[in-house]
């Protein structure tokens, strides 16, 4: 297997980053959207509110990342760029 080096940033910037093998993604979220699964979540640039069930929620800053395991709604904070990986 070939070495191979990525700037997930600049690539999430421009389009849905997706790694051959590996379940994990990066990609710029501009609206707010459900997911029904976990997933672990690095904010990569920008501001995002993860909405979780009974009123709670997560606020993640740049280079802050968070263990979701529950049904949730993602909202960025104008746009955020991530870095997923579903559970």
């Amino acid at each position: 297997m070939e070495s191979f080096k990525l700037h997930l940033l600049r690539l999430a910037r421009e389009g849905r980053v997706e790694v051959p093998g590996l379940p994990l993604r990066a990609y710029t979220l501009r609206a707010g959207e459900e997911r029904a699964q976990g997933a672990f979540y690095l904010l990569l640039e920008g501001e995002l509110v993860i909405d979780l069930p009974e009123g709670r929620y997560l606020h993640l800053r740049r280079g802050e990342g968070a263990w979701v395991k529950e049904p949730h709604r993602l909202l960025p904070v104008e746009r955020a760029v991530l870095l997923e990986l579903p559970a």
